[in-house]
């Protein structure tokens, strides 16, 4: 039961973030690869005004708003009016930059020997897990709640107008790059704040969380439930996260001999239904204009598209080996001159 209610917290913690890129990309289109070094900066942030300083939560969580605020807005001031490309180079570079200064700054980080132990907001006894997780089902809520607000809103009508064409509101007298700053800010700090949320559920830091693949992981979840729709997030991490880390790997009555092979067989599946969605449906399980009423009829409908789509591939697949070893097998009996074989 502690080991659901920690991959149900996790479950929440991926939410969160593809939330807030949702309202970066999905909304504003700008390509932010570095989503795994914001949420590490926050994390570690926590961590270390924790243990090392020997601060309270609040009084942690505070001062990691306040970092997080400077961070995202010099990497905002840098990257807002780079191309996308740049863009996308620089954040990754950041979240590599995050990565190394972690293993390198022993003094405070205590690099590969790891940071611990992180303290909880509250202890109520065995509830406390309960009682955390709770509280990250009201923050998501909570930011679910206000992106479907944004999305009906003019505000939101301006962010998806700046994604399609920046240069035409520039010239109706919009500032576009005070408006892309002020929203890429915001969200940075939302993941910020969720990688030291994060860091009780953990417990204890060490530099190996801080891989490429939260960030693949939190792009795959958005692009897969649709990343113009504003519950395409939620959608995707349920999908992605939900399905194949939890109910799969970690619940699925599968046999010892073939418990090895589980981690890549998801991956498999990951990759598969991720080209069959790209294929047959590009906008993702939810279309940007599929109304919140209409979502389980909507993906009950793409949902039967992209598997009919993976099973299409897979027999591509597996005629495209046969054909291929058949005239393997052809050449090994033409090139023996004594027909021996």
């Amino acid at each position: 039961m502690a080991y659901l209610i920690f991959s149900l917290s996790l479950l929440l913690i991926y939410v969160g973030l593809a939330l807030a890129l949702h309202v970066q990309f999905g909304m504003l289109g700008i390509a932010n690869f570095g989503v795994v070094g914001f949420w590490g900066l926050g994390m570690y942030a926590m961590g270390i005004l924790q243990v090392q300083l020997d601060m309270s939560f609040v009084d942690a969580l505070f001062l990691v708003l306040i970092l997080s605020v400077a961070v995202s807005w010099l990497m905002g001031w840098l990257i807002l009016r780079l191309d996308p490309q740049a863009t996308l180079c620089a954040t990754i570079a950041f979240a590599a930059i995050i990565s190394l200064l972690i293993v390198t700054e022993k003094w405070v980080t205590m690099g590969v020997v790891g940071l611990g132990t992180i303290r909880y907001p509250f202890r109520i006894g065995d509830g406390t897990e309960f009682l955390y997780f709770v509280f990250l089902v009201a923050i998501v809520v909570g930011l679910q709640v206000l992106i479907l607000r944004l999305h009906k809103s003019p505000t939101g009508k301006l962010l998806k107008a700046i994604r399609d064409n920046e240069g035409l509101c520039a010239s109706l007298g919009k500032n576009t790059f005070q408006v892309k700053m002020f929203w890429f800010v915001l969200a940075s700090i939302v993941m910020c704040l969720l990688g030291a949320l994060s860091a009780p559920l953990n417990q204890f830091l060490t530099p190996n969380m801080m891989v490429p693949s939260v960030t693949f992981a939190v792009w795959i979840a958005l692009v897969l439930g649709g990343k113009e729709h504003a519950l395409g997030a939620v959608i995707g991490v349920f999908v992605t996260f939900g399905i194949f880390d939890i109910l799969i790997e970690t619940y699925a009555p599968v046999s010892p001999d073939l418990a090895v092979v589980v981690p890549n067989m998801k991956l498999f599946l990951y990759g598969l239904l991720l080209m069959a969605v790209l294929i047959y449906r590009p906008t993702g399980l939810l279309a940007p204009t599929t109304p919140p009423e209409k979502v389980w009829q909507e993906l009950l409908r793409t949902g039967k598209t992209a598997f009919s789509g993976a099973a299409t591939l897979t027999q591509r697949g597996v005629e495209k080996t046969k054909e291929a070893l058949g005239k393997k097998s052809e050449q090994s009996g033409g090139n023996d001159p004594a027909g021996k074989s």
